[in-house]
């Protein structure tokens, strides 16, 4: 069981010392919908080339990281587990749909955002999101530092 497959290294290195350890089966469990598309909101995976689900499909990821079986949550399971709402959720790494237009698609990296910190901030109080005050979501992130 792990939070998520990223780029596949955690869990091919799980199950190898997992089966040198004597397993004679590794099922792997996924809490999170397959990481198709790079995050630019803090998390360190910058490229579609670096996730191993963006080019594989479920048994291919499978045999990437060398498990008998490979189970993801899906999306609509993960969001009914946060018991938010949708639009104040980004899943732009599962989705490929992010809150704000990112332009030229194909050179998705962290740079994307760079630049974005001179844009004017308004509106932030300093509240976490989704507070009484302050309505959140994925529609005002770069209103918020």
């Amino acid at each position: 069981m792990d939070d998520s497959i990223v780029r596949g290294n955690t869990q091919r290195a799980l199950v190898r010392m997992l089966r040198e350890a004597g397993a004679v089966e590794v099922h792997v469990r996924i809490a999170s919908p397959p990481v198709k598309w790079p995050c630019f909101y803090g998390i360190d995976f910058a490229s579609p080339a670096e996730l191993v689900a963006n080019g594989l499909d479920l048994d291919g990821v499978r045999a990437s990281i060398n498990a008998d079986s490979l189970g993801y949550v899906s999306e609509q399971g993960l969001i009914a587990a946060t018991e938010q709402p949708a639009n104040r959720l980004c899943t732009a790494c599962f989705t490929g749909k992010y809150p704000i237009p990112l332009e030229q698609p194909e050179v998705l990296g962290k740079h994307v955002l760079e630049g974005l910190e001179n844009r004017a901030l308004t509106g932030w109080t300093g509240q976490q999101a989704g507070s009484a005050t302050v309505p959140g979501g994925a529609e005002d992130a770069l209103l918020r530092p």
